[in-house]
């Protein structure tokens, strides 16, 4: 729930600031942009590191869930 939360949240932010950036920006370029473009291979990539490392993270804390809780304390 929260990779996908934060997965919106970062999705609609980061769509409202290129729209914001693209107006303030309009006088600047010659000509200015018709629309936005969409990095859809470097989105990808952001993509799959973000699934894996929530998969990794997800892993981890299971694992170390499951370890009793004495010995836990024992170790430090």
């Amino acid at each position: 729930m929260i990779g996908l939360g934060g997965l919106v949240i970062g999705a609609v932010g980061g769509w409202a600031l290129s729209l914001m950036l693209v107006k303030v920006l309009t006088g600047v370029f010659d000509p200015p942009p018709a629309h936005l473009a969409v990095p859809a291979g470097y989105l990808g990539a952001v993509a799959v590191a973000g699934v894996a490392a929530t998969v990794v993270a997800g892993r981890w804390s299971l694992r170390a869930s499951r370890r009793p809780r004495l010995t836990t304390l024992r170790d430090l």
